[in-house]
């Protein structure tokens, strides 16, 4: 098994429209190649991983360094190896807009204060709050939570890739 070692992350497919393009050329000459690993590990700078197609990743990335969905760690003419971050469980919040002038302040305010006393990461789209689970079971105790201001939310559970937002620094307790 070949062993290739990593130092530094060359770019992302998502953010550059060059490896974008590359990505695309070279997924369909089946030289990319995927390590997947989770959210928690993105954050780690030292690991060893095996691709989607075998080949042996040793990465010692500079402290601080976080992986993200879509960054490339290997190109050379005949390789592309692209990290994938698995999908986890999630709770999406949506604000209704049904929400009075007198409870424009309250609803959301109560929403980041319950989920950032968890210390949970969160990714914003529109009106809709995400965070990552642990078990099925939080959904009824998020649901318990917000029950005051339940008519003005949507709680549901999905899976998504949650990778970290550039510029948001997030611990977690377990």
């Amino acid at each position: 098994m070949e062993l290739i070692k990593v130092d530094s992350i060359v770019g992302n497919i998502n953010n550059d429209k060059n490896f974008k393009e590359k990505y695309k050329e070279m997924t369909a000459r089946k030289t990319c190649e995927t390590i997947k690993i989770s959210r928690l590990e993105s954050q780690r700078v030292r690991m060893r991983k095996v691709s989607d197609k075998g080949t042996d990743v040793a990465l010692t990335l500079p402290a601080g360094t976080k992986l993200r969905h879509g960054d490339v760690i290997v190109m050379t003419e005949n390789k592309m190896v692209v990290v994938g971050i698995e999908p986890e469980d999630a709770i999406m919040i949506e604000i209704r807009d049904n929400i009075h002038e007198d409870d424009i302040i309250e609803v959301p305010v109560r929403v980041g204060h319950t989920i950032g006393n968890l210390h949970r990461p969160v990714k914003l789209e529109g009106n809709k709050i995400y965070f990552p689970i642990q078990a099925d079971t939080e959904l009824e105790m998020f649901k318990k939570l917000f029950e005051p201001i339940n008519e003005h939310l949507v709680i549901k559970k999905t899976t998504m890739v949650f990778g970290l937002e550039d510029g948001t620094e997030i611990h977690e307790h377990s």
